[in-house]
């Protein structure tokens, strides 16, 4: 005869393998997709993101659900700390250093803050562009002074600043020298 614990044992494995075993396990279908994004961008309370978390995982979405929970953790901060987070990521703004700024922004992606991440690339963006239009700027002017001061200039009496040369019409008198037979 068969021992009743051994069949339970047997029964709940059996059930184990094929929920492991479905076809959708581990595979993020469109509807679950929809539904994480909708989850990480319009939930609030952190118990829900834990309980969204806790449901990935069963489905085997061990990235997704990682990504719930740090969420989750975001939004569960301490005024005080959500008050730093916040004046940090003001003064990024704020601030003209771009890799302090990058630095900034990755850790906020690290937190799952991924839209003020977004907003600090952002402002970089409008940095470097801003920056490349000033070089350009300052390039085209020293070029321009530049012209100006060659034109300005008074060139050298002796002909060495002019910018086409004269050709050479005088003769030159070169002695023979003893042994040549020309």
């Amino acid at each position: 005869m068969i021992d009743p614990l051994t069949l339970l044992v047997v029964g709940a494995g059996a059930l184990i393998f094929r929920e492991i075993n479905r076809k959708d396990y581990g595979v993020l279908t469109p509807s679950r997709d929809e539904r994480y994004r909708n989850v990480m961008e319009h939930c609030h309370q952190p118990e829900l993101l834990l309980e969204e978390a806790k449901l990935f995982s069963e489905f085997g979405l061990k990235a997704q659900a990682a990504m719930l929970k740090r969420r989750s953790e975001w939004r569960a901060r301490p005024p005080e700390l959500k008050q730093a987070h916040e004046e940090i990521y003001q003064k990024a703004l704020k601030s003209v250093n771009i890799p302090p700024i990058l630095e900034v922004a990755q850790a906020f992606e690290g937190w799952t803050a991924t839209k003020k991440a977004a907003n600090l690339r952002e402002h970089v963006r409008i940095l470097q562009e801003t920056m490349m239009q000033e070089a350009a700027q300052k390039a085209a002017e020293s070029v321009k002074v530049s012209e100006e001061k060659s034109d300005v200039q008074e060139r050298p009496k002796n002909g060495a600043g002019k910018s086409t040369p004269e050709p050479f019409t005088g003769v030159i008198d070169i002695p023979i020298a003893i042994g040549d037979d020309t």
